[in-house]
């Protein structure tokens, strides 16, 4: 247990383990509400899914704040015990494959101490560098983050910045397509619509809960398995890990569900599933598919046309996040941009600034190998010699 007599608040830190979660379910539910920034990846339905399927064998701690019984603060970490110095981090915050922003959770009333307190927290984990993957640069979170990091004389720097796809409540639909998208993508867009109305009765559908929800994340799960994805064993039916974690982060009743199904029909048969999962006012689409048969059509970018409508329509969220790693086809629908970044700093009390910059080049040659390896694994497929490999940076 930590405590911080420096803050008039009385604040108390503490790390857990994740067999404490469930006598954390209704504080840290209560935060997610209170948080200063939206991040349903570390809400307790999306991070349980994860912790109790393709996460299970992970070491996962968890860095709380309390005022009293009230949490103020909480990031999920993971620590790196065996490594070197200078050249890898002492612990980072938690990421799996399916979480697109590690943005710790802040009460909005007491957010500066709260964050103060969290870094006093990660530093009696270790003392060195950390990172803090996928932050949104100008948000609430990452300036009290920074803001704390500054009072404690702790260096910091950003790595990897990339802009991921927002779109706004506020305009109609027919404004938002005049506005913000091209003239040929609306062409293209009315085009495929006839041609597939040609074929049959064309239905936009969306589910909260219940039947009507689980049907359509398992049309889901089927159309991802026959495309491309499960050709290479990527779809989320493929393995028993994935499915069990979409099965318990997407479904479920009305009242517990945080997830909303966007369903494309042709002759009452789905083509195209968007699933969005909310938390707060905000709706993070993490996954997308379509029936390859109806690429022609651009069944998936119909569907996400219905999506938006509904979205400025019945005002179902107040924002968007595209929930992307880098450029996305949504991109040319969605005229909204974040700044993300990974946030990396140092809570040595000894030569931080010198120690960061060490860590800093370390991990830009880190990456800068392993974007040139990638580059290179293109190149290969391109050629036939690696067949198989999945060379998107941004597929949900």
């Amino acid at each position: 247990m930590l405590y911080d007599p420096r803050f008039k608040l009385e604040l108390r830190g503490e790390v857990l383990k994740r067999d404490a979660l469930p006598t954390l379910l209704p504080a840290w539910e209560d935060l997610c509400r209170r948080s200063i920034e939206d991040n349903v990846y570390y809400s307790p339905r999306y991070a349980r899914a994860l912790l109790e399927s393709v996460e299970r064998d992970k070491n996962i701690g968890f860095a709380v704040v309390w005022k009293e019984k009230s949490l103020v603060a909480m990031l999920p970490f993971t620590r790196i015990k065996l490594r070197i110095p200078l050249l890898q981090p002492a612990g980072h915050a938690w990421r799996s494959k399916y979480t697109y922003s590690c943005m710790p959770l802040l009460d909005r009333l007491t957010k500066a101490e709260a964050t103060a307190v969290l870094l006093e927290v990660l530093a009696g984990v270790s003392d060195g560098e950390w990172i803090i993957p996928t932050l949104n640069v100008k948000g609430d979170t990452c300036k009290s983050l920074i803001a704390a990091l500054e009072q404690r004389g702790s260096r910091w720097a950003f790595l990897g910045q990339f802009q991921r796809a927002t779109l706004a409540a506020g305009s109609t639909f027919d404004e938002h397509m005049m506005h913000h998208v091209s003239s040929k993508r609306r062409r293209d867009l009315v085009r495929n619509r006839r041609r597939l109305e040609e074929m049959g009765k064309v239905e936009h559908e969306s589910y909260y809960g219940g039947e009507g929800l689980d049907r359509a994340v398992s049309a889901f799960l089927a159309i991802e398995a026959k495309g491309w994805k499960g050709m290479h064993g990527t779809a989320l039916a493929c393995d028993e890990k994935t499915r069990k974690f979409a099965i318990n982060a997407f479904t479920g009743d009305e009242h517990d569900s945080i997830c909303r199904a966007d369903v494309l029909k042709l002759e009452g048969v789905p083509i195209a599933v968007s699933i969005t999962t909310l938390a707060g006012g905000t709706g993070f689409t993490v996954k997308c598919c379509y029936d390859e048969a109806y690429r022609r059509f651009s069944a998936g970018l119909l569907l996400e046309t219905e999506v938006i409508r509904s979205f400025l329509e019945q005002k179902w969220a107040s924002r968007l996040d595209a929930a992307t790693n880098g450029t996305h086809i949504i991109d040319s629908l969605w005229p909204g941009r974040i700044e993300v970044a990974d946030l990396i700093f140092s809570l040595s009390p000894r030569y931080s600034e010198l120690r960061l910059c060490a860590f800093r080049m370390a991990e830009q040659t880190k990456r800068s190998i392993s974007a040139a390896t990638k580059r290179w694994f293109i190149r290969l497929r391109q050629c036939g010699l690696v067949p198989g490999l999945h060379t998107s940076v941004s597929a949900k």
